[in-house]
This record gives C-alpha cells, structure tokens and sequence, in this order.
C-alpha cells in the first residue's frame, strides 16, 4: 500500500472513530409557549419559540423560529414564521432572556408576532412598559376580525419577568468524551502499526 493511499485510510478511520465518540448537535433553544388560560378569553394557546441562543436577548432576529396556535371551539388563529406576510413578522423593544428552563420577558419590554401587513392580526405581551394603549401589564392577541383577547394580567410572573415559555427539550453541544477519544485515537494507532507491519514483510518478500 502506498504512503498516499495509506495516509487517506487513516484520515478516513480517524474522521469515522471521532465523529462517533461526539453527542449530536441542535440548532436553537426551542421553548413551549405558557397557556395563560385564565386570561386568553377562552382560547388555547400552544406552539413553540426558538431562540438561536440563551443569554439576554435584545434583538428579534434572535427569535429564529415560531409556531403559535390559538384555538376556541372550532376557531383557530396562527402565528407562525412559515406563513406571517408582515414585513415585521416579530418585534422586541426590550429584553428576553433565554436560559436552559425558561424564556422570559424583562419588565419595561413588550414582545409580539404579527401575521399579516396591516399588523391586525398580532399576538403581544407587555410587561410594564407605555406602548400607547398598551400601557403597564397586559397580554392580548387579535385577528383581521377582532380582538381574540385583551388582560392586564400574565401569569407566571417570575421576579418581574413574563416567563413566556419553557423548555422543551435540553439542546445537546457536540463533546467528545475523552474515554472514548483515547479509544478512537488508539485504534487509529493500531490500524496505522498494522498497515506499515504489512509493507515492511511485502518489502522482505520482494
């Protein structure tokens, strides 16, 4: 076996042992939306939001994906990044945070989706901050035929944060367990002290 084709096998050995001693990987936080029923007129709300990161937030291009569905008898609303038309289709003034468990709302910040152009058809949480009308608490959602809901009320409430949502699954962060590392680079070794061990006797051969 040549030097060239031998240095690619090892390569490829090294590349298959290393990639299966790694965890998978996630793109996204994602978190299930808070049903605050006793505040949505009696609708539903379920769905979920996916945040790019954990940390303070303060810009929406860090929301990267959504699907929020509002449903009462046989209505439904959604609210969705795969079929908003706005060209604002989520707005942040102030601070999200994002941790392992919760995303929460700051005080002094509002967050919503819109999913058409007229942004009549919005799903808006405030928290303590004077948007015109939307003054103080309030937590509403409406669609091109009217109000779903409006409350000056959100719960949970946690130390003065809107917990908006939480976790729904743990994201995993490629790591290479060293066990199995040393394991990997020990076969690497043993396939690399066998092929040379076969040149050296074809060599004597010849």
């Amino acid at each position: 076996m040549t030097r060239h084709v031998r240095s690619w096998a090892i390569a490829a050995l090294a590349v298959f042992a290393l990639a299966g001693a790694s965890a998978p990987s996630f793109a996204g936080i994602t978190y299930n939306v808070t049903n605050y029923a006793a505040g949505q007129n009696g609708w539903s709300l379920a769905g979920t939001i996916t945040t790019s990161r954990t940390g303070t937030i303060t810009s929406a291009s860090d929301i990267t994906d959504w699907d929020l569905i509002a449903s009462k008898e046989s209505v439904s609303r959604r609210w969705s990044n795969s079929t908003s038309t706005s060209s604002l289709p989520r707005y942040l003034g102030g601070t999200l945070n994002a941790t392992s468990t919760t995303l929460s709302l700051a005080a002094n910040s509002q967050f919503y989706f819109n999913e058409d152009p007229t942004n009549s058809d919005s799903i808006i949480w405030t928290n303590s901050r004077d948007y015109g009308f939307y003054t103080d608490n309030s937590y509403s959602a409406y669609s091109t035929s009217g109000e779903l809901w409006y409350s000056p009320d959100f719960s949970p409430i946690v130390n003065g944060a809107f917990a908006l949502g939480t976790r729904s699954a743990p994201s995993a962060v490629p790591e290479i367990d060293p066990a199995m590392g040393s394991s990997a680079l020990s076969l690497v070794a043993g396939v690399l002290a066998m092929i040379e061990q076969r040149r050296r006797r074809a060599t004597l051969v010849a």
